[in-house]
């Protein structure tokens, strides 16, 4: 399998080198799937944060509710959604629509990121959540905020240093999430990656 490979594949009616093939569909890939690890961070993080912070009843509610659509949606289900919303959005407001399908490095990256940032999303942002909700509740923040430190400070410096931790083991097992989600994302979208290239070499 990895040694007997003949120098060249006829690929998408051309010969193509055999490792230009894998380099260049793995490339692709590993740019969806680090854009969408990074957006997921970016929103996730602060989003947690918030609704930990605000202390309200109704944000374990919204929590929980993202968290489930989040994780649970799969993902075609989404990409449709979102090709729904990207159409009526043009429709209604007359902006230029985003591309559907196909491969580039502008639109086109849009809607399969969402998607594939969707399930790491929602896990990171219910990890920062509960790791910052439980850190509050300790007794070292009760003390700090005693002696009269002020709050922006006992935040920042002893409240969310401690959830970096929960946040980079979750980011591991997003990785997994996303490359379970990969070949569907790729051939819904006709991304050309490992996981499109995966599904074409077995039909």
């Amino acid at each position: 399998y990895i040694f007997q490979h003949p120098a060249t594949y006829f690929w998408n009616k051309e010969t193509y080198p055999a490792w230009r093939l894998v380099l260049d569909t793995l490339g692709n890939s590993v740019a969806l799937i680090s854009l969408s690890l990074v957006l997921a961070i970016l929103i996730g993080v602060p989003l947690g944060i918030l609704l930990a912070l605000s202390r309200r009843k109704a944000s374990s509610t919204v929590m929980l509710s993202l968290s489930v659509l989040g994780i649970s949606t799969p993902s075609f289900l989404l990409g449709m959604f979102f090709w729904v919303i990207n159409i009526q959005i043009h429709n209604h407001f007359q902006i230029k629509a985003l591309p559907s399908a196909g491969f580039g490095w502008d639109g086109h990256l849009v809607m399969p990121v969402l998607v594939l940032a969707m399930r790491p999303l929602a896990q990171i942002a219910q990890v920062t959540y509960v790791t910052l909700s439980d850190i509050l509740k300790q007794d070292y923040l009760r003390t700090a905020r005693a002696k009269g430190l002020p709050w922006h400070l006992i935040r920042d410096r002893h409240a969310l240093r401690n959830i970096l931790i929960p946040i980079l083991n979750t980011l591991g097992t997003s990785l997994r999430f996303s490359l379970a989600s990969l070949p569907v994302v790729e051939y819904f979208f006709a991304w050309p990656g490992v996981g499109l290239t995966l599904l074409e070499a077995i039909s």
